[in-house]
């Protein structure tokens, strides 16, 4: 046994009854695994026993269907704070503005609060662009212009109740119909505004000759006020309502994405090797360093002078790392033409470099000759004694013989063994099923 091994050491990662299901299969079954910090565990089986789904679930690819994953004592997820509140508020608050501007309809808002004033000649200011919203919304009537003449309209411009040569006269019948309009409205707010009417200095309405307009036009016009609102506040809750609940579903299918796990301290590699093939063998490693440099997109473009001395930490951090996989001599090699022992050391590499506690290993002695397992042994146990956890899964049996402090045996998705491996070489149903009756 190993230094720090052991089932009474504590343990980093508790795997607690976990379930996958892809319909009507199951994957992996009510599975129970500690990994002691310090010790290397290694998850065996044959082919299609779950291994690579259970750390699928573990590094947060999956979602377990059922059970728990905790790392530290800590399940591996993000926590529902009071932030993530505020932050679904303002994008639902967000959403709620643009619903409202739909349901009142964006074009002839447009028409109502920019265009109008252009057509009638005035100066844009904020101010004046605030009066005609605040106009849009109380339903008031306004002027345009098309072929040389003055029109009197709805406030969404689908009405025309009268049309004038003159600007000036236009004014004075749209007082005078706005006046009628104001005077037909009822219910709390619609009571008759000055504004309405353009009083003359002794204080009458100055007299002049309105058109014809039906009195259901009259009315509609009325009830205009009320139903622009209603539409608003209609479209302005049914955004923040639908903006916040998207956001926190979203929050919730990415709780235990594999960023959250990887921040929490757990790294892999996978059974087909994924690099950035044409970067260079440290560009690889310094991908894996990304978060660990702060500022954003703005301090990089700026290049501060902290953002310089990150980055210059980062790249002396990934140069180590490739040193203490035996690469830092490749450091300047394009990593697809890295020979195939060497490219997995350079994902391990680049696991390592990300700081992390546990890391998982997945075949990475698949396609070696025995000489170059050895070697991966070797580096695996290196690993171990620099104070990172190992969860591997292998099939190399010479491997996991020697690197091991306890193995876990899987059988069509179900642990069928675990303990050291001079216990699991002796369990029968292991010989069965996996090691075909060597002793």
């Amino acid at each position: 046994m190993k230094e720090n091994a052991g089932p009474a050491a504590t343990p980093l990662l508790h795997v607690d009854r976990v379930t996958v299901r892809f319909g009507g299969l199951v994957a992996v079954s009510e599975l129970d695994l500690d990994v002691p910090e310090g010790s290397i565990v290694s998850l065996i089986g044959p082919n299609g026993a779950g291994k690579t789904t259970a750390f699928n679930c573990v590094s947060g690819i999956y979602t377990p269907s059922s059970g728990s994953v905790r790392f530290r004592g800590k399940r591996l997820e993000r926590a529902f704070t009071p932030g993530t509140i505020l932050r679904a508020l303002a994008v639902g608050l967000l959403t709620g503005l643009l619903f409202a501007a739909a349901a009142v309809d964006v074009d002839r808002l447009w028409m109502a609060v920019v265009k109008r004033g252009m057509i009638t000649g005035e100066p844009f200011t904020v101010s004046g662009a605030m009066e005609r919203l605040r106009g849009y919304f109380r339903s008031e009537l306004a002027i345009d212009q098309m072929a040389g003449k003055w029109r009197v309209v709805s406030a969404d411009g689908s009405d025309v109740l009268a049309i004038k040569r003159d600007l000036g006269e236009a004014k004075l019948v749209r007082d005078a119909l706005q006046a009628k309009v104001t005077a037909r409205r009822t219910g709390p707010g619609t009571i008759p505004d000055a504004t309405d009417l353009d009083l003359r200095d002794d204080g009458a309405a100055p007299v002049v000759a309105l058109p014809p307009v039906k009195e259901e036009v009259l009315d509609r016009l009325a009830g205009g006020k009320s139903r622009i609102r209603w539409r608003g506040w209609l479209g302005l809750l049914s955004g923040l309502i639908l903006g916040a609940a998207g956001t926190l579903a979203v929050w919730q299918r990415g709780r235990r994405s594999p960023h959250v796990v990887a921040r929490a301290g757990i790294s892999r590699t996978f059974q087909n090797i994924r690099l950035f093939s044409s970067m260079s063998v440290l560009e690889n490693v310094l991908v894996g360093l990304d978060r660990t440099i702060p500022g954003g997109v703005f301090s990089m473009l700026l290049r501060t002078p902290k953002n310089r001395r990150d980055e210059a930490e980062a790249r002396r951090q990934a140069l180590a790392a490739l040193e203490f996989v035996g690469l830092s001599g490749d450091a300047n090699r394009i990593a697809g033409e890295l020979p195939y022992g060497d490219q997995r050391r350079l994902e391990i590499a680049r696991a390592l470099a990300t700081g992390a506690k546990l890391i998982l290993l997945d075949e990475p002695a698949a396609g070696m000759n025995p000489s170059e397992a050895g070697d991966l042994a070797g580096l695996i146990e290196r690993i171990r004694d620099r104070g990172v956890t190992v969860l591997l899964i292998e099939h190399h049996m010479n491997v996991v013989m020697r690197v091991s402090d306890r193995i876990a045996v899987l059988d069509h998705g179900t642990k069928i063994a675990e303990g050291t491996p001079a216990e699991v070489r002796r369990d029968e149903k292991v010989i069965e099923a996996y090691l075909g009756g060597e002793g």
